[in-house]
């Protein structure tokens, strides 16, 4: 049994902005549960209380720029948007990244790629994606279907 977590690094407007990403940029698919269901926004308001200064930096920028834009174009709170208006803000922001390393130069931009790739991530690894995989009889791979395959790391200090 794991403890709930609880929401202490961000403002609860930041919060609530974090969590509407989540279901926004990681819902519920096929038989998965989705951000809020693993309870990906409590992880990385944990993980990022715990950063350095600029992740913490990009994010609390990031989730203010959110909402300062929700507030000059319709007036409300980023958490408060429908589909069509979080769409009207998210869709610009929204880059392709060939390599990871590849980070947009504009902040707001790379803030909407940071936390997409985080929420994934997050929510991928969490207890409750790892136990509807079981239920689904998935079971996990890295790459293809590489069943079968050992990997035995080499210890430099250690000879073969």
């Amino acid at each position: 049994m794991t403890a709930e977590t609880r929401q202490h690094f961000f403002s609860a407007e930041q919060f609530q902005t974090l969590e509407k990403l989540g279901a926004i940029m990681m819902p519920p698919m096929k038989g998965n549960p989705g951000a809020l269901d693993a309870k990906a926004p409590e992880f990385l308001d944990f993980l990022i209380s715990v950063s350095p200064s600029d992740r913490q930096d990009l994010y609390r920028d990031g989730l203010d720029n959110l909402n300062a834009e929700a507030q000059r174009k319709f007036d409300k709170a980023f958490a408060q948007l429908d589909q069509q208006q979080t769409d009207s803000i998210l869709k610009p922001l929204m880059v392709a990244r060939p390599w990871v390393q590849d980070r947009p130069s504009e902040p707001l931009k790379d803030f909407v790629s940071q936390v997409h790739d985080d929420l994934r991530t997050a929510t991928m690894n969490s207890r409750e994606w790892a136990d509807a995989s079981a239920k689904a009889g998935r079971r996990f791979t890295r790459g293809s279907q590489s069943r079968g395959f050992q990997w035995k790391p080499i210890d430099p200090l250690v000879g073969e």
